[in-house]
């Protein structure tokens, strides 16, 4: 089967594991002894680190995410993807050191050929040299390590049988590190960041030089798995010193953290121990995964930077309370890199880290990872992709803030807007408009004689316009109320996380405070009734007091009329009722009782109204402080909650880059 072939067979599926081992070609399930990341996938590693670059990328700054440490993640990424794309039938390995270390001898030892020119006193490897066992396909990995054409030598043609083992093998023999040559160094750390194993070849007499173990190893404590020092010139040695040397070198090694590092004692002048090297080389060939554990230390060395913006477990559990997860995706076919097209891990994934920094070089070395992981035969890597691994929060799973930051902004915000006010105009409007239907016409009449109210009725319809057009919400000290009950719940919301997401969710609890003024009124608007309606029993009374009061007013012309025709004889043929003086008790005291009536009645009804008018009030300001608590929700506590549940994102999303849990 092809390369191309092998990877178009298999799903590419971030979740499988990417460790393993050959066993007559095929790749087992079986994770690679000692690799402490067997249980998750590389791809899926990759795809967390990149979305922890896309989420950092949106929170750099001075208070927020380290620009250099987004770069260098970006920066892997892109090698890793390059990586994987390229031949997976071939391990990198270099051969480092300094001048007069041995390495180019070594080289050509292994190489059959003299290949490199080797020289003692002064640096003569300028340019990497390169031999390859089985060329096949490795043209563009030899292109992406920068080997130049006339120093790339190929053992494909003249493979001996004990060398068969090896066909996969691209041995890079690197300028002297400590060259005095311009850019030779830096060539040197640029093809060891690109390597998938790196041999440090040293000298017994300079094998402690801080020179290396400064600048390479110790900073590489984590990639100890793909790090051998081969303590060359052993001819120059007896056994007891050489041993000396092997445990000295040991112990160095042990105290810079490279315990997995394995030690070799070779000799390129009389090939001592270079076939127990010969013999490492063919291990490390034949397994096919020095690629992945390189990479997987690299992810290792920079989510390990990224731990001090995720904060402890106990903040994750606080602002991300545990809820059910949604079931892992199914397994999608992988496209063939090569094409143009992501690759599938991404797709599976979700598309969080899409158009985002690093996003390209996420999908790419995801889905690469995964076709690695899938073998050279096209054995479908296992799913389980962690649920923490998720690239979102399903709805029922965003954070929530405590219930109480909530109540306590809503409430700030209905008494900057002046609910109570407003709910007290409303009923006021109310009952101005029902005394004109229920009130006693005769003490209505009255009180606008006594007290001379002629602008009743413009207050009556300036109030309800007022009601109606309330549209421009808290002003002033009103507005600097919000802010403060913002910045109050922000500062709940951000307490004890990192420094970064305390910044962030300032930003995002403030980010539509220029909106929450005309919001607040526009609110308050539409929780009022369209109008300034009447009760049908206001009408009902109306003409009840329109008939009391038209009684009233016959009584009053009825003693009027006896006083006249019966006191001063005036229409002596008139009806006894008109000129009977003894009536005139009487009918005062029946248009007295009707007035009493009308007065009672008026008073009775008011206060049936002024009932009706606070429970209206009531009902009005519980409908305003819905309102105000939704707006509340939307403008401020939902963006807080969204970086509430990125940062538990972030949080989940590096245990899986670190491969825990």
């Amino acid at each position: 089967m092809t390369e191309t072939e092998a990877r178009a067979s298999g799903p590419a599926y971030p979740g499988g594991p990417y460790a393993g081992t050959y066993s007559g070609g095929m790749l087992t399930s079986r994770a690679h002894p000692g690799d402490p990341h067997a249980g998750v996938g590389l791809s899926g590693r990759l795809s967390a680190l990149a979305r922890l670059v896309q989420i950092g990328s949106a929170r750099v700054g001075a208070d927020g995410f380290d620009a250099g440490l987004l770069a260098d993640a970006e920066a892997l990424l892109a090698r890793a993807g390059e990586r994987l794309r390229l031949s997976s039938h071939h391990t990198i390995v270099v051969l480092a050191g300094g001048t007069g270390s041995g390495k180019s001898s070594l080289f050509n030892q292994l190489a059959g050929a003299e290949f490199s020119p080797a020289g003692v006193l002064r640096p003569v490897t300028r340019e990497p040299h390169a031999c390859v066992w089985g060329m096949d396909g490795a043209g563009p990995l030899l292109d992406w390590l920068g080997i130049a054409p006339r120093f790339r030598y190929a053992r494909s043609s003249a493979l001996e049988e004990g060398e068969r083992a090896l066909t996969g093998l691209l041995l890079v023999d690197l300028p002297d590190h400590d060259s005095v040559m311009a850019g030779e160094s830096a060539e040197v750390s640029r093809l060891v960041t690109q390597a998938d194993l790196m041999v440090w070849v040293l000298d017994p007499q300079k094998y402690a030089d801080a020179a290396v173990h400064s600048r390479y190893l110790v900073p590489m404590a984590g990639h100890a798995s793909v790090i051998a020092a081969a303590l060359n010139q052993a001819d120059l040695l007896t056994p007891e010193q050489a041993e000396d040397c092997v445990s000295d070198l040991r112990r160095l090694l042990d105290a810079e953290g490279l315990h997995d590092a394995r030690v070799l004692v070779t000799s390129a002048i009389s090939a001592a121990g270079v076939a127990d090297l010969r013999r490492a080389l063919m291990e490390t060939v034949i397994a096919r995964q020095a690629a992945l554990r390189r990479i997987s230390a690299d992810v290792d060395a920079v989510a390990a930077r990224f731990v001090p913006y995720a904060g402890d477990a106990d903040v994750r559990a606080r602002v991300s309370p545990a809820v059910p997860w949604p079931a892992a995706p199914e397994p999608v076919a992988a496209t063939a890199p090569g094409n143009g097209a992501p690759g599938s891990a991404a797709t599976a994934r979700g598309s969080a880290g899409a158009g985002g920094p690093g996003a390209g070089g996420a999908a790419g070395a995801a889905g690469a990872a995964s076709d690695a992981a899938s073998g050279p035969d096209g054995v479908a890597a296992q799913p389980g992709l962690p649920l923490a691994a998720q690239p979102g929060l399903p709805a029922e799973a965003q954070p929530a803030l405590p219930a109480a930051a909530t109540d306590a902004l809503a409430a700030a915000f209905a008494a900057a807007a002046g609910v109570n006010g407003v709910g007290r105009a409303l009923q006021s409007a109310r009952e101005l408009k029902a005394v004109d239907y229920v009130g006693w016409p005769v003490a209505w009449l009255a009180d606008r004689v006594t007290r001379r109210d002629p602008v009743r009725k413009i207050r009556l319809g300036t109030l309800w316009n007022e009601l109606r057009d309330v549209s421009a919400g808290a002003t002033g000290a009103q507005q600097a109320e919000i802010s403060n009950a913002v910045t109050v719940l922000a500062d709940e919301a951000g307490r004890s996380l990192p420094g970064p997401w305390q910044a962030s969710v300032r930003h995002a609890a403030r980010s539509r405070t220029a909106e929450l003024p005309a919001t607040l009124g526009t609110a308050i608007a539409e929780t009022l009734p369209k109008e300034n309606s009447v009760a049908a029993w206001w009408r009902a009374v109306a003409a009840w007091q329109g008939l009391l009061l038209g009684a009233a007013a016959a009584g009053l012309a009825w003693f009027v009329a006896i006083i006249i025709l019966g006191a001063f004889g005036v229409a002596p043929h008139a009806a006894s009722l008109l000129r009977d003086v003894g009536l005139l008790p009487w009918v005062a005291l029946m248009v007295a009782a009707i007035l009493l009536l009308g007065w009672l009645t008026a008073n009775g009804c008011l206060a049936l109204v002024i009932r009706a008018a606070e429970r209206e009030r009531e009902q009005a300001q519980q409908r305003m402080r819905a309102a105000i608590a939704q707006v509340a929700r939307q403008l401020v506590i939902a963006p807080v909650e969204r970086e509430l549940a990125e940062f538990a994102r972030f949080h989940d999303e590096l245990a899986v880059a670190r491969a825990e849990g």
